[in-house]
């Protein structure tokens, strides 16, 4: 047995490892469920859910892991006897969570053995957010111009309007403390500094629907929309300014790691890198289909976004792009291309070309990165690879600007181009 657990171990370890480094640095986990993910959160290094709905007839799925999503469990029977078309949800710790969908808002105190209806809020409800076990606010689905609140995990509700002309939709929030939100309702901001019980419209450009928002602190946030917007603000709302990706995509999660370095989930089903504070956008992945709903990371490099057909991704470096082959057709001699953009700022793209040696086996391949002075910079790629073409692409925003050269080395075979970073 134990041989066998180490077995399957090192091939976990190796499909991480190949499959980052080779192809993508985000990787499929096995979720055991193809309904539609709608959010994933995870409260420790080891333990999150993931929830959602789908078709008709109706298909719901909530989904547990305690092992950093290496095997999932799925925990749909313990609604019985409700059924849930699930919208989102927030846990506080492994034990307390809540739960909120088209057919109301649940609560499970052990975990997710078992979830209770919280009667007070048995009507639809699009969003959730709670600071901890006994506070928290949740958005009706329809009909409603603002957010019920609790103070005593659920026992007690009260509704904090923010608007007294208009019902909204699907409304989504972020807290940031006890005090401080914010809200996007259709296509309208909203910010509270009193836990809600008083909410200003902020001014922002006009764009379509909003979908997400995310805050790191009362005075940074992020907002995505309809046709690949992002909204941004680091004064607390006093300047928006619109950073747009592809107008071709939805943006439909927001998560920022600090205030310049996030990522955004999409549909079409991708995730988007900024380490600039959206300035620029590096295409990550994922898939071609559907949609990429949610966005939750555990750290700086632990990551995961879950979406149509049960999918959820992981990536373990960041995101990072790292090494992609992006042609199976074998090149008769090396080569290293210009990179592309050249002046860029932070990231740029470096492809090169393997041909096949001799016993057509693998040759080791470095590509190192030099200043102008010669000096070694980092080495961005040090291993075996196939024939064929490939890409590498360099994030350059922990370096200052100026004169960059990069070096493929294989063999006999060396080649050195000049890049430039301006900042």
């Amino acid at each position: 047995m134990k041989k066998i657990i180490f077995a399957l171990a090192l091939y976990y370890s190796f499909f991480i490892t190949h499959y980052s480094l080779s192809q993508s640095d985000w990787f499929p986990l096995t979720t055991g469920t193809s309904t539609a993910l709608n959010k994933i959160q995870f409260v420790n290094s080891k333990t999150g859910w993931a929830g959602g709905f789908q078709g008709i007839p109706t298909s719901y799925a909530i989904i547990k892991t305690t092992d950093a999503g290496l095997t999932w469990t799925n925990q749909s029977s313990n609604f019985s006897p409700y059924g849930n078309r699930i919208l989102s949800l927030c846990f506080t710790d492994t034990y307390t969570g809540y739960v909120v969908g088209a057919d109301g808002t649940f609560k499970t105190t052990n975990g997710g053995n078992n979830f209770i209806l919280i009667s007070a809020l048995s009507f639809g409800c699009a969003d959730c957010f709670f600071l901890n076990s006994l506070t928290g606010w949740v958005s009706p689905i329809t009909g409603i111009s603002g957010l019920y609140k609790t103070t005593d995990g659920g026992n007690n509700w009260n509704l904090q309007n923010f608007s007294s002309n208009s019902n909204y939709s699907y409304i989504h929030m972020h807290f940031e403390d006890s005090n401080t939100g914010w809200c996007v309702a259709d296509t309208g901001i909203y910010k509270t500094t009193n836990g809600g019980n008083n909410w200003t419209i902020q001014n922002h450009p006009s764009g379509g629907t909003l979908n997400s928002i995310f805050a790191t602190s009362t005075s940074a946030v992020w907002i995505g929309g309809a046709s690949g917007t992002v909204f941004s603000t680091t004064n607390g709302g006093v300047n928006w300014i619109t950073k747009n990706i592809d107008t071709s995509y939805s943006v439909l999660s927001v998560y920022f790691l600090n205030s310049l370095t996030g990522f955004v989930s999409t549909n079409p089903r991708n995730v988007f890198k900024t380490t600039n504070n959206g300035l620029n956008w590096i295409k990550q992945m994922v898939d071609t289909l559907s949609a990429l709903n949610s966005l939750y990371f555990v750290t700086a490099d632990t990551g995961y976004v879950c979406g149509s057909g049960g999918k959820i991704y992981k990536t373990v470096n960041g995101g990072s792009i790292g090494i992609r082959k992006i042609d199976e057709n074998i090149p008769d001699k090396f080569c290293l291309y210009q990179n592309f953009p050249n002046p860029f700022n932070p990231s740029t793209n470096i492809k090169y070309a393997i041909p096949s040696n001799v016993k057509r086996k693998t040759s080791n391949v470095k590509l190192i990165m030099y200043d102008l002075l010669g000096k070694e910079v980092t080495t961005l790629v040090n291993e075996k690879l196939k024939p064929g073409e490939y890409e590498f692409t360099w994030d350059a925003s922990q370096y200052p600007s100026g004169v960059y050269f990069y070096k493929l080395i294989s063999g006999d075979f060396s080649e050195i181009k000049k890049m430039i970073l301006i900042k």
